[in-house]
């Protein structure tokens, strides 16, 4: 997966919208000012058409609505085929200068992903975060459970820092309106819930016939900018193992 990055740049990415955030300090520096996000996975007519889970491109909005990031996944046809929700892929994100800020990395593992995978080391699904592109700041980590979906955010020194505990059931599909999908995060404690990541009803036509979602992310104003960027790499991971089947694939 390995290319050049401005060559990558000038081939991959789009214009960011009318409703971009145009703030000079809206790169890393901004996270420190917010404590909410709103990820929307971009809708994909040929994924609606073929039933084959495209590329994914997210684009990551502040509580006004604003753009401020855009995501771009770079993975292989035949993996999303035919490993969708556990596909290798490299998750670029892009401020709105078209600057790579951080890039999230996941490699193929065998198994699907479930809660009771989650301690074997064949099994576990994982993600590693780099900001800039090609230093480690943290890893996100499954833990396995017997009921729920739980992860485990470590630093760059694989310290654990923060938990993330899934709902008892997790709902997807066109009916899923009235369902929540709560992903608590939790203090190095375990206890102290400190924010959350919702995965958010898209709308019937979008539920019904692509893996496009909406997602938001609430954590502390004040939580270092390192973390902020492992919960949003939490996020993605969450979006890929979880909801990234297509309505044609899970039938």
């Amino acid at each position: 997966m390995e290319r050049n990055n401005e060559a990558y740049i000038a081939h991959n990415v789009p214009s960011f919208s009318s409703t971009t955030f145009n703030n000079a300090n809206s790169g890393i520096e901004y996270l420190k000012t917010i404590d909410s996000l709103v990820v929307k996975h971009m809708f994909s007519c040929m994924e609606a058409w073929t039933g084959i889970a495209m590329q994914a491109k997210y684009g990551i909005f502040n509580e006004k609505g604003e753009q401020i990031f855009l995501a771009l996944e770079e993975s292989s046809c035949c993996q999303r085929v035919w490993c969708t929700n556990t596909r290798a892929f490299v998750l670029h994100i892009f401020d709105n200068n078209n600057q790579e800020l951080i890039q999230l990395r996941r490699e193929f593992t065998c198994c699907s992903g479930c809660c009771w995978c989650g301690s074997c080391p064949s099994c576990m699904q994982e993600v590693v975060v780099e900001s800039p592109p090609g230093n480690v700041i943290g890893i996100i980590k499954q833990e396995g459970s017997s009921w729920r979906m739980n992860y485990v955010i470590k630093d760059a020194r694989e310290q654990p820092i923060l938990y993330i505990i899934g709902p008892c059931c997790i709902c997807d599909g066109p009916y899923s309106c009235c369902c929540e999908n709560k992903f608590t995060l939790f203090g190095s404690d375990r206890t102290t819930e400190i924010g959350a990541i919702y995965k958010k009803y898209s709308g019937f036509c979008k539920e019904a016939f692509t893996s496009s979602d909406v997602f938001s992310m609430h954590v502390p104003i004040n939580m270092d900018v390192k973390a902020k960027m492992l919960v949003l790499g939490a996020l993605f991971l969450i979006d890929f193992m979880n909801f990234s089947l297509t309505p044609q694939q899970q039938s």
